[in-house]
């Protein structure tokens, strides 16, 4: 689809009116599609002398500046992504990957630009592993709404500090009450630092790992204190016990039965 000239003398850089065209040459952007058909706009984009920019482009007013989409295409790709994988979505709207993520990057940045800026009262600070290896970034978000605040690589306490001292402001470090983490010493250590009146709060999934693994001690010291019979039956029993009484059926359950028994006649 081929879209008129128009009298665009608006400057990138500035947005001033700029003084003459220097040049014209034809650019194209992928667009939302006309029912079946794939649609791409052919625009002769000039080339302006602006007196505080010197040469530029002109202003594209449906699309961001070095895109290859426009803003409608871009805004559906974007939503897209919600909900399905990028490739899915380079397909569904037949542009290729690279387009479809600078899409997904910008619309991102986009929202982060012009969403309501809150003062979380709660915060989650926690690390999410990326790639293959020991590959891991430290995340600080908003655990009330459900909102990524700060995304840095690595866990360390020096990446944790930066993530509270730069991402988020004194105002809003200022009304934290609570910061909901796990039991990494970096990430205490910085919580202690920067956010000092700030109650700290383990996540159930670590508590609980640390419980199950105290149990699994006293299991396992009680095992070998017991006598011959206990060990007959209580061997190689470990996950037999962490089963739901429910879901353990025939053999299982009789296996399970004899266990009980030989432990109610110690």
């Amino acid at each position: 689809m081929n879209v008129a000239a128009c009298a665009g003398d608006t400057c990138s850089g500035c947005g001033r009116r700029a003084g003459r065209v220097r040049s014209s040459r034809e650019r194209t952007w992928d667009d939302l599609p006309w029912a079946s058909h794939h649609v791409t706009l052919i625009y002769p984009q000039c080339r302006l002398v602006c007196r505080a920019c010197g040469i530029r482009t002109e202003r594209i007013e449906f699309a961001d500046a070095k895109a290859r989409v426009t803003r409608r295409l871009r805004q559906q790709i974007g939503v897209d992504c919600q909900s399905m994988p990028t490739s899915h979505a380079a397909v569904r709207h037949g542009v290729s990957w690279g387009k479809a993520r600078r899409a997904e990057k910008a619309f991102l940045a986009e929202w982060d630009r012009t969403r309501v800026k809150r003062q979380p009262r709660h915060i989650g600070l926690d690390e999410i592993q990326r790639g293959k290896g020991q590959r891991f970034w430290t995340v600080l978000s908003d655990v009330v709404h459900g909102e990524v605040i700060g995304l840095r690589q690595d866990r360390s306490e020096a990446t944790a500090t930066a993530l509270l001292t730069e991402d988020l402001t004194a105002r809003q470090r200022g009304a934290i009450t609570a910061v909901c983490t796990d039991m990494h010493r970096p990430y205490l250590n910085a919580v202690g630092t920067v956010l000092s009146k700030a109650e700290i709060v383990f996540d159930k999934f670590h508590v609980l790992q640390h419980a199950s693994a105290a149990l699994d001690d006293v299991r396992r010291q009680e095992f070998f204190r017991a006598g011959a019979v206990m060990r007959e039956h209580g061997r190689g029993k470990r996950w037999l016990l962490l089963r739901r009484w429910k879901t353990v059926h025939g053999s299982k359950r009789r296996e399970l039965q004899t266990l009980f028994a030989a432990n109610r006649r110690r």
